[in-house]
């Protein structure tokens, strides 16, 4: 196989350039191209990597920007997450005095219902006894406690049922109250996860990002924990019926 004139006289010259005989002008002149050509092949590999280098180096400051953005809105979604559970915990325990109250509503209640059976009883042995020798005035004012008695005992029953129905509005209103929250702390947990699968894939293609998290949490409509609002106003007290004589 023949090989090309050019090729051959390179090589011919690159032998005699080697023995220390002249190059002609030629060689050196075709040499001189190489180099050049040479030359600005690596200037623009050069430049081409600096403008990777570049690319690198903004690629690198956007996920630092991105992951500092991360962090932040993680250190919020925690101290949401710690109020959220701060709060559940109130509401329990707040739950758990309404239905301490609402146990002694129940035994005064239950109080007042024996105390209305036995005035009834009262009342049937006081009508037996109105053929007695008893004098008209006592058998009068005795009447007329017993009607006091029956109308303070209707006061009770009614101021008792009223504050029944009042906590147990109360006691579920907490109840949606706190499913409200847990399903709130949910979605945010969520929606924090999401963001951050989204920036992981789109942060070599796009640009700087604005992470827009949530910096304070609303809690819908505020209950009031305080006892003094919730406290139990006392039962009229009945009059004592003397014994028979």
């Amino acid at each position: 196989m023949d090989m090309p004139q050019e090729a051959d006289d390179y090589i011919r010259e690159s032998i005699e350039g080697s023995l220390g005989l002249p190059i002609s002008e030629k060689t050196l002149r075709l040499k001189l191209l190489a180099s050049e050509d040479q030359r600005h092949r690596l200037q623009d590999q050069i430049f081409f990597l600096q403008d990777q280098l570049k690319e690198a180096h903004k690629r690198l400051q956007l996920c630092k920007e991105e992951a500092s953005m991360n962090a932040q809105g993680l250190r919020n979604c925690i101290q949401d997450k710690d109020m959220m559970a701060a709060r559940c915990a109130e509401m329990e325990n707040y739950c758990v005095k309404l239905e301490r109250e609402c146990m002694l509503f129940e035994r005064d209640l239950e109080k007042a219902m024996e105390s209305c059976d036995e005035l009834e009883k009262e009342n049937n042995e006081l009508r037996a006894q109105l053929h007695d020798n008893f004098s008209v005035q006592v058998l009068a004012a005795e009447v007329q406690s017993l009607k006091e008695d029956k109308e303070n005992l209707r006061i009770n029953l009614q101021r008792a049922e009223e504050e029944v129905k009042v906590l147990f509005e109360d006691n579920r209103l907490l109840d949606e109250e706190n499913k409200r929250l847990l399903l709130r702390l949910q979605r945010q947990t969520q929606r924090h996860r999401s963001d951050s699968k989204l920036s992981a894939s789109a942060s070599s293609s796009r640009g700087k990002r604005k992470s827009c998290l949530m910096k304070g949490s609303s809690f819908g409509r505020q209950i009031e924990f305080n006892s003094e609002e919730q406290t139990r106003q006392p039962l009229t007290p009945l009059h004592k019926i003397p014994p028979e004589s």
